[in-house]
């Protein structure tokens, strides 16, 4: 994932596994407050108990072409780590069911063995049914000269108007991040999405990093996101 927080109202809005919903919430500017008990990027455990906070745009080039930007800062609450980043996104819709993007990443580290620097990647999302998707992802990462990827499939469920619910689960590969080199982790997320309002929503989560590579370990965690679409 190019950021630190997971989609949840932007999947109200866009994800054809919320069709129910999607209609509910005005398209807009997404602002993200969350808390989280661990901070896991590329199966590397950045941080424990941290706050971070996300702000996104989203504008439609076409009909089948859209731009995605925005900016993040997270901290840790009892340590120094801190990261600040800023992205733009690039998507095109092939049909009705296929998604083709890349990906423009800068992240900015502090206390951390990982260096700052751009982060280039490559996509696709494939749309299996209304419940159903999976995505491959391919990216480089300039500042730590590492290339990772991902393939992982994603589940979601509508329970009422204003709740759904949310499982991913995939597999990384990573060449030559810090010690790293090979199948990286097994990792996923359950969570539960409730829109408040049109505009406000709340999404409690848990997460986990299971390693495949020997200098890897593994990380549970979890925390809760609240949202706002201006």
């Amino acid at each position: 994932m190019k950021r630190i927080l997971p989609p949840s109202l932007a999947l109200l809005l866009i994800h054809p596994a919320c069709g129910e919903l999607k209609n509910e919430i005005p398209l807009g500017i997404e602002a993200v407050t969350g808390l989280r008990t661990g901070y896991v990027y590329r199966g590397l455990e950045l941080a424990q108990t941290s706050l971070d906070f996300q702000i996104e745009a989203e504008i439609a080039l076409s009909n089948t072409d859209t731009v995605n930007f925005g900016s993040w800062h997270l901290s840790e609450s009892a340590g120094d780590f801190s990261e600040t980043g800023v992205f733009i996104d690039m998507r095109h819709e092939v049909d009705e069911q296929t998604i083709i993007g890349s990906s423009l990443t800068y992240r900015h580290f502090s206390d951390s063995g990982l260096k700052s620097g751009v982060d280039l990647g490559f996509f696709l999302t494939y749309q299996i049914n209304d419940d159903w998707d999976w995505k491959a992802g391919a990216y480089y990462d300039f500042g730590n000269d590492s290339f990772y990827s991902a393939l992982d499939v994603r589940w979601s469920k509508p329970l009422s108007d204003t709740a759904f619910i949310a499982l991913e689960n995939g597999v990384s590969y990573v060449s030559d991040l810090l010690d790293r080199d090979g199948l990286n982790d097994y990792y996923g997320r359950f969570s539960l999405t409730y829109a408040v309002s049109d505009s406000v929503a709340f999404t409690p989560f848990l997460g986990w990093s299971l390693a495949l590579d020997e200098a890897g370990g593994d990380s549970f965690h979890g925390g809760i996101f609240f949202e706002v679409i201006f």
